[in-house]
């Protein structure tokens, strides 16, 4: 099987939202990552937040990209045999029956800088990928696929931090990104409440020929 990227469309992806939060909860809940929350996660907590998130992909002001499985791969039960290639694809060329929420492996979102001087900027905040899909590429696609919609919006300027020590912070250091320093202590973390460090990296590229130039 292969997964593919899709840029989220509200007609096309909305109705994803509440397995996207609970792909969030288990990423927090089973593995451990530093997130906005701290268990006990609940709808309340989650779903409010996402709503927010898609406010503003709504309004161009985020990026959300997810990965799925492809149409011709996607069923009513979760895929019993992991893919191992990776394609992209924009949210157009999805076919016309909508993804199943059984069919999201991965998300990553981008948030573009609204100031007037940080026009060039976007911070990545978030990837995730199912612990039932993970190591066949699905990070790097879902972050190719966020390079490739911030270049075309003229973003040139990549920040985004990772928990230090963390698969995470390999895979961007992997994927080009320079790493800035390190943060000790900067997020509460689970199940004790101890605090963790943070890596922060950039990344600086050209952006997309815009039309007309």
């Amino acid at each position: 099987m292969t997964s593919m990227t899709y840029l989220y469309s509200q007609d096309q992806h909305g109705h994803l939202v509440p397995y996207m939060a609970a792909l969030h909860a288990s990423c927090i809940s089973l593995d451990g990552m530093v997130g906005p929350f701290l268990p006990p996660l609940t709808n309340e907590k989650l779903l409010p937040w996402w709503r927010e998130r898609i406010a503003e992909a709504n309004c161009g002001t985020r990026i959300i990209v997810l990965l799925l499985a492809p149409p011709s791969e996607a069923t009513p039960t979760p895929p019993a045999t992991p893919g191992s290639g990776i394609s992209i694809s924009s949210s157009s060329a999805a076919a016309a029956k909508k993804p199943l929420g059984t069919d999201l492996r991965g998300l990553a979102m981008l948030k573009l800088s609204e100031s007037e001087t940080g026009s060039f900027r976007g911070r990545i905040d978030t990837v995730l990928v199912d612990r039932r899909h993970r190591r066949q590429g699905g990070a790097r696609a879902l972050v190719a696929a966020l390079e490739y919609e911030a270049a075309k919006r003229g973003r040139s300027l990549l920040l985004v931090n990772a928990e230090t020590d963390s698969v995470a912070e390999t895979v961007f250091k992997k994927l080009g990104y320079v790493e800035i320093g390190k943060v000790p202590h900067f997020s509460r973390a689970l199940p004790t409440g101890k605090k963790k460090g943070e890596t922060f990296f950039y990344k600086e590229f050209l952006p997309a020929p815009q039309a007309g130039s």
